[in-house]
This record gives C-alpha cells, structure tokens and sequence, in this order.
C-alpha cells in the first residue's frame, strides 16, 4: 500500500488515497476506485483495508478518505468523489493500471458515491483522457434513498442513517435529486453495467434491489447477489461474507 492525494476545489485540505496492489506500470490491470462504508457522517478509510487487500493480488484498488458530514456536505462531497475519478484516470499508468478497465465501488454511503459517481462520468463524458472509460459500478448496501420509503428501511427503528442523511443533505429538495437519490432518478440509461449485493436482513436491502430493476429497466445490464444476514458490514474484517463478496467482484471485474 502506498499513499498519495490531491486537491480539490471544495475541500480546504487535500484527499488521501491508499492505493493497494503491484504498482508495475506495464501491468495494465483493472483499477477500483473504492469508497469506504459507514453512513455520510462516520466510517473511515481503514475500513476499505480487508476488502483492498483481498482483492490486491489481481487489481489495482484506490481507496478514498472522503470527508465526512456536516464538515463537507451535497454537493460538494460528490465534486470530491468525481474528483477521485479523474485522478485514477489521468494517474492510470502511473499505478499500472488499463485506463479502459476503471471500476467504481462502494458500501453505504459509498455506494451511494459509487452509483452517483458512475452517474456524473456519464452526464459528464468523464472529463478525463479520451481514452478512460468506466467499465463497472459495485454497490454493496448502498444509501440510495434520502426520503427511505423503502419496506425494509421503515421496518427499523432507531436508524442511525437519519441523521446521516440529515448531516449531508441540509436543503429538503435536493432529497429527491438523481446525485442524492439515485433510485428516485428518471434517468438511468447508458450507465455502467452493475453489480449490486445486498444482505436479506438489511434496512438498505429493498432500495438496492429497487435500483437493480430500475437500471434493468433502463437496459443497463445489473448482476444482483443477496447475501447472507450480518450484523456486521459485508466488507468487515473477520466477516465470513467478505469472501463472497470479494469473488462475486472478482467474477464481475475480470470475466
């Protein structure tokens, strides 16, 4: 692992990446752009480390330190996110990996980042070198929607991603907006083909899965995978279902 940064125009301070895997620049291996579980408000980057290192031996995977909520806030956040796309890009092979073979991916609140994050490199041709492309979003009980309306979210009591959303999103209606909301967009064509995994028990299961028939709809080809039950994050250290999920996005990356 080794670490680097850059700066944005929305943050006071640099972003820290780590970068995990063989750096050898004629390599050209497939490269995620990885951001961290917990909700917008907590988590940290450490804990990408289990799933980094297990998936380090066949890609590249840089993982982000984001800033969290209410310190940094929508829109900014996702300016940072996109922001972390474009380096990848531009550094591909610097970090020995193939500019075309660019993942994005994410647990909770980064897989909120993760699906808007594919969302902004199509409503903004990625603003990169011409020849970056992404190839794959993996979302892992991600944060979809703001409002959560969802069966399984209102079956819950006492969440503490309430308040995570009520720290990213101060202004009521941008609720509803596609880059907060990504199962509440009208607009999902011609984004990159998906892998989405959800646990059966899980407050985030049914928005997943919503989103998953929304981009099938929408003609982008989605691979769902319902896990089993965990109090724990699917990525946890020690958590029987890391392995899972780290070959099902080995499966999805390297088919």
């Amino acid at each position: 692992m080794w670490t680097t940064s850059f700066k944005t125009t929305v943050t006071a301070e640099p972003i820290t990446l780590q970068v995990f895997g063989k750096q050898v620049p004629k390599n050209k291996q497939p490269v995620v752009l990885y951001f961290h579980g917990g909700l917008f408000n907590s988590g940290n980057i450490e804990d990408a480390y289990p799933l980094a290192t297990a998936l380090a031996e066949q890609m590249i995977v840089v993982c982000v330190d984001y800033p969290l909520a209410p310190s940094v806030q929508f829109p900014a956040t996702i300016e940072v996110a996109f922001a972390a796309l474009r380096w990848v890009a531009d550094n591909a092979q610097r970090i020995g990996a193939n500019s075309k073979k660019i993942f994005v991916a994410g647990e909770h609140a980064g897989g909120n980042l993760a699906a808007v994050v594919a969302m902004l490199a199509r409503d903004r041709a990625m603003h990169c070198k011409q020849q970056s492309q992404l190839s794959g979003q993996i979302l892992i009980n991600p944060m979809l929607d703001a409002l959560q309306t969802s069966k399984s979210m209102g079956a819950t009591d006492n969440l503490p991603c309430r308040r995570a959303w009520a720290d990213y999103v101060t202004a009521a209606s941008d609720a509803m907006h596609p880059y907060v909301s990504p199962v509440n967009s009208c607009r999902l064509a011609g984004l990159a083909p998906a892998l989405i995994m959800t646990s059966h028990a899980h407050p985030l299961r049914d928005e997943a899965e919503a989103y998953a028939s929304k981009l099938l709809l929408a003609g982008v080809p989605v691979q769902v995978r319902r896990l089993d039950d965990s109090a724990q994050p699917l990525t946890a250290p020690g958590q029987p279902a890391l392995n899972h999920v780290c070959q099902r996005i080995r499966q999805f990356i390297l088919a």
